[in-house]
């Protein structure tokens, strides 16, 4: 019996020894799994804070850049001049001339592109997590990005246009963050001119023939006059002997609003008659924008036909 209990004790602390053994392996690799996601988890956010960063650094540098110019071009590659200004953070220059610029995820590139009143900054093999993080955007136009983010698009690379403006536009709420980066393979964030999140009062793709003049009332820069041939010269009178003197007013009007005696009559006038075409792209405004600028048409045709003779 003593020799039964000797035994039966053995085999409890053998027992006891091996779930010992398990737990103590289960706590191990739990220990080391989580060092492992800790690690990735920190890795990611180092990453996303040094692209924040640089990002904040180098739109800021670029207005400065620009503050003058008031404009960065229209469709025109400026990641050559960030890197030769010495805005764009050392560990983030690649490149055999030194003048491309990388970021840390994916080993994926950044360019820089100016968009009239604007300039984008596209990151090529963006990871989703790395978008969700950094993409979103409040209403005032500030985001982990920087400030005077006018709006975001993300997407697949190849199958969107930078010139057609954000897709997401601020606010850009976590929400829409997370579905749209889902298949993310490049991100664009779009900025404005100053720190006002609405491309300083200017449309992304609305550059238009004068990109300095774009403004919120205006995002096609469209060459309104100053003041209408009604405002100049009032309605078209009744009597002959007053009619030519209101067809000479509207002759002056026109030279004085558009400044281009001599020049015909396409010239003076933008072209043809506006259609929606002319104007490309959204705006809440479009309709009645359409009707102001085909009424600026019109009197500036019908202005043409008469000119004052040139000064003697």
């Amino acid at each position: 019996m003593k020799f039964t209990a000797i035994l039966g004790a053995s085999a409890r602390r053998r027992a006891v020894s091996l779930i010992e053994g398990v737990l103590y392996l289960v706590i191990a690799l739990a220990v080391i799994v989580g060092g492992i996601v800790f690690f990735q988890q920190s890795q990611l956010s180092n990453r996303v804070t040094d692209t924040a960063r640089a990002a904040v650094g180098i739109s800021s540098q670029l207005r400065a850049l620009y503050a003058n110019q008031n404009v960065f071009g229209d469709n025109v590659d400026l990641t050559a001049a960030a890197v030769k200004s010495g805005a764009v953070p050392s560990n983030f220059i690649g490149g055999e001339a030194g003048e491309s610029i990388v970021h840390p995820f994916n080993g994926g590139s950044l360019t820089i592109s100016g968009i009239g009143r604007g300039f984008v900054m596209s990151y090529a093999g963006i990871s989703p997590a790395a978008c969700q993080r950094i993409a979103t955007i409040d209403e005032t136009g500030a985001g982990p990005m920087g400030i005077g983010i006018a709006g975001v698009t993300i997407g697949v690379a190849g199958e969107f246009d930078i010139m057609d403006g954000p897709i997401l536009t601020a606010p850009v709420t976590p929400e829409a963050v997370a579905e749209a980066c889902a298949q993310v393979t490049e991100m664009a964030v779009y900025y404005s001119t100053s720190t006002g999140g609405d491309f300083d009062d200017m449309m992304a793709g609305f550059t238009g023939p004068d990109l300095g003049s774009a403004d919120r009332d205006n995002p096609w820069s469209y060459p309104f006059p100053n003041q209408s041939a009604f405002e100049a010269c009032g309605f078209s009178p009744s009597r002959s002997d007053r009619f030519a003197i209101w067809k000479q007013c509207q002759g002056q009007w026109s030279l004085d609003q558009y400044g281009q005696h001599g020049e015909n009559w396409y010239v003076v006038c933008n072209g043809t008659k506006p259609t929606a075409s002319s104007f490309p792209g959204d705006h809440p405004d479009k309709v009645s924008f359409l009707a102001k600028a085909r009424g600026a048409w019109d009197d500036c045709y019908q202005a043409m036909f008469y000119r004052p003779p040139p000064p003697a």
